[in-house]
C-alpha cells in the first residue's frame, strides 16, 4: 500500500521569507486536493514530496521504501522521453490509455504546434500508463476543453496509487478527491473532506477565530478601563490620606496608629492585590492577541483601464490562418470597439493561432493592446519579474499594488527566486493593465490563478468599457463579460452576423 508522510518539514528560499512552516500529515491510497493561494508553496510542497528539494527541517517519507513518486508540473511545453516512449508503445495498456484520452500517436511529430490542452492529455496519459504508486498533479485540468476533461477526470477515477492534485477546479477537487490540504504562508492543514466541505469548515472555523479575536479586544478594553480606573482610585486615597495627615498636624502622636490609619494601608493592600491581579490578566490577554491570527485573503479590486477608440473596426483580418508550416484554415472576420468575444472551439482547433493572427493583424497600436498568451514559458515569468524590479520606484509600486490586488504577496514575489505561473500571470495583467487599452486579448485568463484572483479578474473584466476577445473553458466567466461567440472548427471560425 502506497503512502506519504510527512513530519514537522519546513522549507524556506531564503531566511527571510519561509514558505512550508512545520507541515505534518499521512497520505493514503486515494486522491488529496492541495489547494491555496497563488504562490503559497503548493508546487514546493509537491517537490518536497518528490524530493526534488530537501527539507530544511522534518523528514518526507514514501512508502514503499525506495519509491519515486511521479510529479506532472504545470508547465506542458517539453516532449519528454516518457511521453514519447507513451505514444509509440502498442501494448495493451498504452494504447487503451490513448483510446481514452483521445490521443493519436501521430500529433507528436507536430508537438510544437499542439495546443497546450492536447500536451495536458499527453503528459498525463504518460504519466497514468506508467502506473506509479505516488502520483503528483500540479494543475491538470489546465487548457482542456469540457470533452478533454471529461476524459481526464474519468481515466484520473481509475488511479488507484497515492495521488495529490493541485487545482482551482472546484468541481474536478468535489468528484476526485476525499481529502484536502490547504496551504496558506507559514502553515499547512489536512482536513479529511473533499474542498466544498473542507472549505465551509475553515470558513466557520475562521469566524470563530474572528469572533474570539473581537470578544478578546473588546475584553482587554474593558479591562484597561478597570485598571486605570484602580489606578486613579489608589491615587486619588493616597492623596486624601496625606490631606488628612497634615490637618492632624506633625505632633499628633496618636494619627499613626488611628483607626483611619490602618483602614487606608488596608485599602492600599487591597488595592494593590486589584491591580495586580488585572495587570496580570492584562498581560495575559496581550500575549494571547498576539498569538492570536485570522485568516485573510490578500487582494482587491482592479479595473482596465480604458479610452474610447474613434475607429469603428479595431482589426479585420482575411486569409489563412496557420500553426508552424501548417495551414488550418482561412478566415474573414473583423473586431468593432465594443464588441465582445468568446473564441470556443476543442482543443487543438486553432483559438489560439487565430487570436495571435489577430493581434498581429491588428491596425491600431500595440501599447492599446493587452494580450496575454495561455502559456508563458519561466524564462518569460523570469523575464517579467525582472522588468518590474527594473521599473523606477514610483512605477514599480504602481505595479505592485496591483499585484497585491490580484492576490499576490509583494514582499515574497520580490525576493522569489522564480515566480509560479499563477504569480507571472498577475505580473503580466499588472504590467499590461498601467496603460489605456483599446482591445484585451486573453487566451485562457484563468489558468494558474486561485479563485479569489479569478473572481476579481471576472470582476474587471464585466467593467471594461473596450474590446474584448476571450477564449476561456469557463463558462461562467464568458456568460458574464461576453455578448457574442466565434466556434472555431475544421472548416474555420463560425462567426456572429455582421462580424466578418
Amino acid at each position: 500500500m502506497s503512502a506519504v508522510h510527512l513530519s514537522h518539514v519546513s522549507f524556506s528560499y531564503s531566511s527571510a521569507v519561509p514558505v512550508i512552516t512545520d507541515a505534518t500529515f499521512d497520505l493514503g491510497p486515494g486522491w488529496a486536493g492541495l489547494v491555496g493561494a497563488n504562490g503559497a508553496g503548493k508546487s514546493t510542497l509537491l517537490s518536497l514530496i518528490t524530493g526534488e528539494r530537501p527539507p530544511d527541517t522534518g523528514t518526507v517519507t514514501i512508502e514503499p521504501p525506495g519509491l519515486r513518486p511521479v510529479l506532472c508540473e504545470q508547465r506542458v511545453d517539453t516532449l519528454t522521453t516518457e511521453i514519447q516512449s507513451f505514444g509509440w508503445d502498442w501494448e495493451g495498456d498504452a494504447v487503451r490509455m490513448r483510446a481514452r484520452l483521445d490521443l493519436d500517436s501521430q500529433d507528436l511529430e507536430r508537438w510544437t504546434t499542439l495546443s497546450p490542452g492536447e500536451r495536458k492529455r499527453w503528459q498525463i496519459g504518460a504519466a497514468l500508463v506508467a502506473n506509479p504508486d505516488v502520483l503528483l498533479l500540479d494543475e491538470p485540468t489546465n487548457h482542456l476543453d469540457a470533452e478533454a476533461r471529461d476524459l481526464l477526470v474519468s481515466a484520473l477515477g481509475s488511479f488507484r496509487g497515492c495521488g495529490v492534485v493541485v487545482s482551482h477546479d472546484r468541481d474536478l477537487l468535489n468528484h476526485l478527491t476525499s481529502k484536502t490540504i490547504r496551504v496558506q504562508p507559514g502553515s499547512v492543514q489536512l482536513w479529511n473532506s473533499p474542498y466544498d466541505t473542507a472549505h465551509d469548515a475553515w470558513v466557520a472555523e475562521a469566524a470563530e477565530q474572528a469572533a474570539a479575536l473581537t470578544r478578546m479586544k473588546a475584553d482587554r478594553k474593558k479591562l484597561a478601563r478597570r485598571l486605570d480606573e484602580q489606578h486613579r482610585k489608589t491615587a486619588q486615597q493616597d492623596a486624601k490620606r496625606m490631606r488628612e495627615r497634615r490637618a492632624a498636624g506633625k505632633h499628633d502622636l496618636d494619627t499613626r496608629g488611628s483607626a483611619a490609619s490602618y483602614k487606608h494601608e488596608r485599602g492600599q493592600k487591597t488595592g494593590a492585590q486589584t491591580v495586580s491581579t488585572m495587570a496580570n490578566s492584562l498581560q495575559k490577554l496581550d500575549g494571547n492577541l498576539e498569538g492570536a491570527s485570522v485568516d485573510k485573503d490578500l487582494g482587491g479590486s482592479i479595473t482596465f483601464d480604458f479610452e474610447p477608440s474613434n475607429k469603428e473596426f479595431l482589426t479585420r483580418y482575411g486569409g489563412p490562418v496557420v500553426a508552424g508550416d501548417r495551414e488550418l484554415f482561412d478566415v474573414d472576420v473583423a473586431v468593432r470597439r465594443t464588441d465582445r468575444i468568446r473564441i470556443a472551439g476543442r482543443n487543438g482547433a486553432g483559438k489560439t493561432s487565430l487570436l495571435r493572427h489577430l493581434v498581429n493583424e491588428a491596425g491600431i497600436p500595440t501599447d492599446r493592446i493587452l494580450y496575454l498568451a495561455q502559456e508563458t514559458t519561466a524564462a518569460e515569468a523570469t523575464g517579467w519579474l525582472d522588468e518590474v524590479n527594473a521599473l523606477p520606484p514610483d512605477d514599480k509600486g504602481r505595479v505592485m499594488t496591483l499585484v497585491a490586488r490580484l492576490g499576490a504577496d509583494p514582499g515574497a514575489l520580490l525576493q522569489s527566486h522564480q515566480p509560479s505561473p499563477g504569480e507571472a500571470r498577475k505580473i503580466a495583467l499588472a504590467l499590461g493593465i498601467g496603460t489605456p487599452k483599446w482591445l484585451l486579448v486573453l487566451d485562457e485568463p484563468t489558468n494558474h490563478l486561485d479563485l479569489p484572483s479569478i473572481e476579481r479578474l471576472e470582476s474587471a473584466l464585466v467593467t471594461y468599457g473596450g474590446a474584448l476577445l476571450l477564449i476561456t473553458h469557463d463558462d461562467a466567466l464568458a456568460d458574464r463579460t461576453t455578448d457574442a461567440t466565434w466556434i472555431v472548427g475544421e472548416a474555420g471560425v463560425s462567426a456572429p452576423a455582421g462580424s466578418g
